[in-house]
């Protein structure tokens, strides 16, 4: 009892700080629609979105680094810690030149497949990218070693600087180069403080030089395997604004984006379920102890809050656009239940990713969401009539992925308690 208690007190921890932060990411959101020109907002959610499939190795690093350290630190392993963290270093140094030269061959293939003006904002995604890549060590080390605190402010630290140096580069006439610009800011400030936090960590990095850990090939496949499934969360997660850029005209992407921002605070309300769910989930496994019921609660406070956000949103839509965005953005009215449809099993389907992870039984739930993911692309491809029909047809896919993956969870736990 005392064990679930303590998941109620870490969840409400970092519900207090992470709704800081969505906050800041909402006013960011709210401001820069308000301050831009509807062409300019959808752009800058566009590079947004693009920033999100760039940065899928980074939730990859973050998730090892979280987990590992997790593994670590329930045995009292300070310097598997750090060897972790030094492998790491070396991993995102590396995926830093490939996102380097990847750009530089890359950019305007990348700018004509989304219709973009300037090649300057898909090398701003790029560095964004680059940034981000850094952040995910630091915030991964201090989600695993517990410290849900410092992990709460140093996501604070990235929205709150973006919102602010926003604001700043708007007045000031930047448009989009100005977000992009504080976006990189507002993160590079963030990696400084987590680098702070866990300056002890950093500080021992350097102990490991021509080690190995003993489990090196486990940590590669269970990397490959959070990859692969975070990847394809990541990538749906992003993709909305991405295809209704590529189907549809940038008048329309602006008004979607905002319809996206609001209907996607459905998914933000239940992000502290998530982030305490992963390390606390490692550790009980790790002592062999029982995590399921950890699980359903999280799925419980998770999907009801959820699921509460998005029907609140839906029937106050009208107004809460209408106060935010302006009448310019009115329109977004028509997309935003879809979007709530699209958002809520996306949310259930993100808490049992972190789940089947944290626990290592990521098999059947890859499989099905790379199949998902796949057929959402693939037939939007073929079925982009409407904004409508894309969000429809999306969270069907996702509805039915969740469905498979409690089954196969649920038989598996009867089997284990034959």
């Amino acid at each position: 009892m005392k064990k679930l208690q303590e998941f109620e007190k870490n969840s409400m921890i970092l519900f207090v700080l992470l709704m800081g932060a969505n906050g800041c990411n909402y006013l960011f959101q709210i401001i820069a629609g308000n301050r831009m020109e509807v062409e300019d907002y959808g752009i800058v959610n566009t590079v947004l979105g693009l920033v999100g499939i760039l940065t899928i190795p980074t939730t990859m690093i973050s998730m090892v680094s979280a987990r590992y350290t997790a593994i670590f630190a329930a045995q009292e392993n300070t310097e598997g810690m750090v060897c972790v963290f030094h492998l790491l270093l070396r991993f995102v140094m590396m995926i830093s030149a490939v996102l380097f030269f990847a750009g530089i061959v890359g950019i305007q293939q990348v700018t004509n497949l989304f219709g973009m003006e300037s090649s300057g904002y898909v090398i701003g995604a790029f560095i964004i990218a680059v940034i981000n890549l850094f952040f995910s060590i630091t915030s991964g080390t201090l989600q695993g070693m517990k410290k849900f605190f410092p992990y709460g402010i140093q996501t604070i630290l990235s929205a709150a600087g973006k919102l602010v140096l926003s604001a700043c580069f708007l007045w000031i006439g930047w448009r989009v180069y100005g977000v992009l610009a504080a976006v990189c800011l507002g993160t590079a400030s963030a990696v400084l403080y987590g680098a702070m936090q866990i300056k002890g960590v950093i500080k021992n990095a350097v102990c490991c030089q021509g080690r190995k850990l003993a489990d090196l090939g486990e940590l590669w496949k269970y990397a490959a395997s959070a990859i692969v499934t975070q990847g394809c969360v990541i990538a749906v997660t992003n993709g909305d604004v991405l295809l209704v850029k590529m189907y549809f005209t940038d008048a329309v992407t602006g008004v979607y984006a905002s319809a996206s921002v609001i209907g996607k605070i459905s998914m933000y309300v239940s992000t502290a379920i998530v982030a305490a769910l992963f390390p606390m989930a490692v550790d009980r496994h790790q002592r062999g102890e029982d995590t399921f019921l950890l699980f359903q609660k999280a799925l419980f406070y998770g999907g009801a809050a959820s699921a509460a956000a998005a029907l609140v949103m839906s029937l106050l839509g009208k107004y809460v656009i209408g106060i935010l965005f302006g009448a310019r953005y009115q329109k977004a009215v028509l997309y935003l239940p879809y979007v709530c449809m699209f958002i809520v099993p996306l949310t259930l389907v993100t808490i049992l990713m972190n789940y089947v992870l944290a626990v290592g039984k990521a098999k059947v739930f890859g499989i099905s969401i790379t199949i998902g993911a796949g057929s959402i692309f693939g037939f939007s491809a073929l079925l982009h009539r409407t904004v409508e029909q894309i969000m429809i047809m999306s969270g069907m896919i996702l509805t039915g992925v969740f469905i498979i993956n409690m089954i196969w969870l649920l038989q598996a736990k009867k089997q284990a308690e034959v």
